[in-house]
């Protein structure tokens, strides 16, 4: 399964899709050759804050 994402450049900002094999490793941007880091795992959902008081 491959993992896509979005090329930091903001000149470019390509959809990249890289192997699964590749996370937590740099990898170049085949369009403007930006180096990037591949997220080591899926990002978390963000749930509600720490905190936050329920409506009533």
């Amino acid at each position: 399964m491959s993992v896509q994402l979005l090329c930091p450049n903001l000149k470019c900002r390509k959809i990249l899709s890289v192997p699964a094999e590749v996370r937590g490793k740099l990898v170049k941007c085949q369009y403007c050759q930006t180096m990037l880091r591949v997220p080591s795992s899926k990002p978390v959902a963000a749930g509600p804050a720490e905190g936050a008081k329920a409506p009533h």
